[in-house]
């Protein structure tokens, strides 16, 4: 094998992992919530599906005590995923 095609090899991993991190990282910069509420199962470290999971999301608006509210929800299976309410003056 060529130095050319070690190099390529390297080349071409190496973007396909910071093509990995960075779809990740968008993934989470998206979602709205923190990188630690997205760690459904609390084991530590937030996983791509969980990633996945939280970027994928809708908003609807909801009333609680009297307040509105917008719930973001999980697009995959509409579970609510957070609940923002305004306060009152």
């Amino acid at each position: 094998m060529s130095s050319r095609s070690i190099r390529t090899i390297v080349i071409v991993t190496a973007v396909i992992v910071l093509a990995y991190w960075a779809v990740f990282a968008w993934m989470v910069y998206r979602s709205p919530l923190t990188y630690e509420a997205i760690d459904f199962d609390h084991d530590g470290s937030v996983s791509f599906n969980e990633a996945d999971y939280a970027s994928s999301f809708g908003m609807r608006t909801i009333y609680r005590d009297g307040e509105q509210c917008v719930e973001y929800f999980a697009e995959k299976d509409g579970a609510a995923l957070k609940q923002v309410c305004t306060k009152k003056p």
